[in-house]
């Protein structure tokens, strides 16, 4: 099975810290006179020219109305959430950027609704796209490319499969574009042809055929043509679609299946064009769970001013930024991803997966940015926010929701004050993995206010929790629920033996709670909310063990780059040992990684 990654955590909801939120550039739309259009990009047109198994239901879930969540045959896809705004035209945006793909149309403003459609497919917001893809058809209704754009949207992408109720509508604008082809240029019916390799009106045929299909026939179009950007880009996430969010064996070092031609197509494009907004896009999904993802991070810091109005690209740098030790900027390209959402989500009141998956997703990375940079006040903010998108109906219906339900748990743990994380309220014995960690934030608040029994009762519920809780479907989904429980009450233990002084004990509980976090799968953001080994070396260094101390902070380091929670604890080390150019530099490194309030950190708080 397909490892799950579960990218987008939340269920439903829209708002978000509006009050902290960074504000971005809104999106701004403008009505475009047909006879003010033609005259733009008239240079363009021409007559003969042209992972996983629970993040995908995890996306399909995120399609389910707030207020109506519904089994998942019977979601609002791609097709049903484009009619929805099929009433009238979308506007033309101005902040999707500049790219562009010369189709065979004598109408200008259907080629520019065509671009916007292709910019907004290599955003991931597919529902908006056919929107554009559907006015461009309006526009000009023998436009072949048109149609094939709209077919290609309705598609399966690398976090949500094909929904058999978009298979006919798919069907439907892929033999439109077919009986169109014959106006078409020679490279626009080679992308139609390819295209009707992803599609079959036989009820019983093998999707993983399909997919293995279009993309040969893409590989190719593009041996074809090998000058031709978009081509290649379409190849590459052809690719991706054949094993979603598994491109790499374990450890990220050596590249799975058809990853080695991925990465290189997508790395020619890229040599060639820096600025391209897709490459970019499947460059940073391709690389991130590697040894390297620090090779994308110059393509990163491209992609939000490439098209700011497309939230989902702004938010993207991230996926990067937090593997290599940008928490800050994480936390930053996401509020600016939040506030460029809300204006979409206001002006076009879309509905399905971009408001109730994409968006909130950057809810969540805000979120844990904001936990690893040390800002406590937007973390416990977002948790909040995140804790009310993701409704307990939704968590009892799918248990795949459980672990996003549960991190809220994890930032107030980190930052909370005892008495306002014991104030919590439970979330319900029916949701046992959400529980688990309730208890988890509880049992460290006991513990940090001294109050062994209550922090162990807490343990011991975790325990139960761990060991008769109802896990099938977060098993079938690859999230290791019970490895983070074990780790929870491991780390509450630990936490119990700390506040009795037993610091060998303590020290005891954490390095079997890192032996157990070693073992968990890639995730983005990881499974467990922070780096254990922290907590490792400041209760060595308490016991006297500054070597031992030293060695678990740069460990977490190397785990974490630029952790500020680390390298105040590696700082300490230095200053312990008398070391006083060690402990400067190490402070130094600390001051520029640290968002949070000065002096609140302690070794005991690590």
């Amino acid at each position: 099975m397909t490892r799950s990654k579960l990218l987008i955590h939340t269920v439903a909801g829209c708002a978000l810290l509006a009050a902290t939120v960074q504000q971005a550039r809104q999106p701004v739309a403008r009505e475009i006179d047909p006879a003010i259009a033609l005259g733009i990009d008239a240079a363009l047109c021409s007559q003969q020219n042209a992972g996983a198994s629970g993040r995908r239901l995890f996306f399909q879930l995120a399609q389910a109305g707030k207020d109506e969540l519904r089994p998942l045959g019977q979601l609002p896809k791609a097709e049903a959430t484009a009619q929805g705004n099929a009433a009238k035209d979308p506007p033309l945006y101005d902040n999707l950027g500049t790219l562009r793909y010369r189709i065979t149309t004598s109408r200008p403003l259907a080629q520019q609704y065509f671009n916007q459609g292709l910019r907004l497919t290599y955003a991931f917001n597919h529902a908006e796209a056919i929107r554009a893809y559907r006015a461009a058809q309006r526009i000009d209704p023998q436009c072949a490319m048109c149609y094939w754009g709209e077919a290609l949207a309705l598609g399966p992408n690398i976090n949500l499969a094909m929904d058999p109720e978009a298979n006919a509508p798919a069907l439907a604008a892929l033999r439109r574009a077919q009986a169109l082809q014959k106006n078409a240029s020679a490279r626009e019916r080679g992308l139609i042809e390819a295209l009707a390799n992803r599609y079959s009106d036989a009820p019983d045929a093998e999707r993983a055929a399909l997919d293995a299909a279009y993309a040969d026939a893409m590989g190719q179009l593009a041996k074809r043509y090998p000058k031709d950007q978009d081509i290649a880009v379409l190849y590459a996430e052809s690719l991706m679609d054949l094993s979603p969010w598994d491109y790499w064996e374990a450890g990220g070092a050596r590249p799975k299946g058809k990853t080695a031609d991925l990465v290189a197509t997508l790395e020619r494009v890229l040599k060639a064009n820096p600025n391209h907004p897709g490459a970019i896009h499947y460059y940073i999904h391709t690389v991130e769970a590697s040894t390297d993802p620090k090779r994308a991070e110059p393509y990163a810091e491209r992609l939000g001013k490439l098209l700011p109005g497309a939230g989902h690209l702004v938010h993207m740098p991230a996926h990067i930024y937090y593997r290599v030790g940008r928490y800050q900027d994480s936390l930053g390209v996401n509020k600016q991803a939040v506030s460029v959402d809300e204006a979409y989500i206001a002006s076009q009141k879309p509905e399905g997966i971009y408001p109730q998956g994409y968006y909130p997703h950057n809810v969540h990375f805000l979120m844990v940015s904001a936990q690893m940079a040390g800002d406590g006040d937007t973390a416990v903010k977002a948790a909040d926010k995140l804790s009310a998108v993701v409704s307990d109906e939704a968590a009892r219906m799918f248990a795949i929701a459980q672990p996003v339900k549960a991190a809220p748990y994890f930032a107030h743990a980190q930052f909370s004050r005892p008495e306002a994380i014991q104030a919590l309220p439970a979330p319900g014995a029916d949701l046992p993995y959400v529980e688990g960690i309730w208890r988890y934030a509880r049992g460290v608040a006991y513990a940090m206010q001294g109050d062994t029994f209550r922090a162990a009762q807490e343990s011991e519920a975790i325990g139960r929790l761990r060991d008769s809780g109802d896990f099938s479907k977060l098993d079938e989904a690859m999230v290791p629920a019970r490895d983070v429980l074990q780790i929870a009450r491991l780390v509450v233990d630990a936490r119990i033996a700390q506040a009795k002084g037993d610091l060998p004990a303590a020290i005891g509980g954490f390095e079997q709670a890192v032996a157990l976090e070693d073992k968990l799968a890639y995730m983005e953001p990881p499974y467990w909310y922070y780096p254990l080994r922290q907590s490792l070396g400041a209760l060595r260094l308490l016991n006297g063990d500054a070597d031992g101390a030293e060695q678990a902070f740069r460990a977490s380091l190397a785990k974490a780059p630029n952790n500020g929670w680390s390298l105040y604890g590696l700082a300490e080390v230095y200053k312990k040992r008398g070391e006083p150019e060690r402990a400067a530099a190490a402070e130094k490194l600390f001051a520029k990684s640290w968002a949070g309030k000065p002096g609140q950190l302690t070794l005991a708080r690590l």
